[in-house]
């Protein structure tokens, strides 16, 4: 697994800190500036501590649901290791399974998560919002991924500023009221908030695909997760997690 994480990180010489007991946080953050102390600290944790600790602060970090927390039991239950990988493009927490991984960034802080809501007229899923609290960027493999915050006005842009006509169904959807958070593949298919659809009072998200002009009809219910149509950006997460 360790060569496909240096595949999709586009890099042969990664820095595995976990496994460099000799490296002390000075050493590394004179080479990876952007490691924080408590990732470097994480890095120095026995194997099963580490996945223990990093579960918990998932389960710790996002709103209480019963479903969710089960949902994130059973990923980790699949996690057989959780490393601290330091690239020229920044430094990463990996997730290795079996057969594939998940690649996280560093989260945002309090202020940049603040700053994110500033910098978009847009009401944010509160879920979607902490889950920055876990990673900034987060992907399966070679995805593309549940994007950063820096490449959000960008996708933004290529979303909205899209000629013809997106539709939902029948209906013209304005796509100012659309907003991607995920990207599939770098393809021109997205996981989108959608303005036009609330559920207890916060945005669901449709599937926007540009290239054929619509997104997922969230109207027919029975089959919502076939149209990758989900009422919180949790339930999403979960599908991510265990069904992609």
């Amino acid at each position: 697994m360790r060569d496909s994480i240096a595949t999709c990180l586009g890099e042969s010489d990664l820095v595995f800190f976990h496994e460099k007991e000799e490296l002390s946080f000075e050493e590394a953050k004179k080479g990876f500036p952007q490691i924080s102390k408590g990732w470097f600290e994480l890095s120095k944790l026995q194997p099963p501590v580490r996945l223990e600790f990093i579960r918990d602060y998932w389960i710790n970090a996002v709103p209480y649901f019963p479903h969710v927390y089960a949902a994130f039991d059973r990923f980790f239950s699949q996690v057989e290791e959780i490393g601290i990988v330091g690239s020229k493009r920044g430094v990463y927490m990996t997730y290795t399974l079996k057969t594939t991984f998940f690649i996280g960034g560093i989260p945002l802080s309090d202020e940049g998560i603040e700053t994110l809501k500033g910098q978009f007229d847009f009401p944010f899923p509160k879920d979607y919002l902490h889950f920055f609290r876990i990673h900034n960027g987060f992907a399966k493999g070679k995805d593309t991924g549940i994007l950063p915050a820096e490449a959000l006005p960008d996708a933004c842009k290529n979303v909205r500023s899209r000629e013809g006509i997106i539709r939902c169904g029948q209906e013209v959807v304005d796509l100012q009221e659309l907003f991607p958070f995920y990207r599939s593949f770098g393809l021109d298919v997205y996981q989108c908030f959608y303005q036009n659809w609330y559920v207890d009072g916060q945005v669901g998200n449709v599937l926007c695909s540009l290239a054929e002009g619509k997104i997922s009809d969230f109207r027919t219910r029975e089959k919502g997760e076939e149209y990758l149509a989900f009422t919180s950006f949790l339930d999403w997460l979960i599908f991510y997690l265990e069904g992609l």
